[in-house]
C-alpha cells in the first residue's frame, strides 16, 4: 500500500512539471498554486485550535500542498476524514 502512495505522488509531480514546461505562465501558476497550498495547510492548522481538525505536518505532507496547492489540503483534510 505505501509503495502505491509513492508512485501516486511520482506521477502527480511529473504530471504538474510537465504542465508547468508546457504552459507559458505555468512557472508563476505553479508558485502561487504551491504559496496557495502552503497557506491553507496554516489556515488549517490554525484554526484546528478552535475545530480539532488538524493535518499532520511532515516532509511529504508538504511536498504534496506545494505540488498540488489547495487540492493537495483539500485531500488531506478527506484522507484525514476517511482514516480517523
Amino acid at each position: 500500500m505505501n509503495s502505491f502512495f509513492i508512485i501516486a505522488a511520482a506521477i502527480s509531480t511529473v504530471v504538474v512539471l510537465w504542465w508547468m514546461i508546457k504552459n507559458e505562465k505555468g512557472g508563476m501558476t505553479f508558485i502561487k498554486s504551491a504559496f496557495q497550498g502552503l497557506a491553507g495547510m496554516f489556515a488549517v492548522n490554525l484554526l484546528g485550535m478552535v475545530t480539532g481538525v488538524t493535518i499532520a505536518v511532515n516532509w511529504y505532507s508538504m511536498l504534496s500542498f506545494v505540488i498540488l496547492g489547495l487540492p493537495g489540503v483539500i485531500g488531506a483534510l478527506m484522507l484525514n476524514l476517511i482514516f480517523k
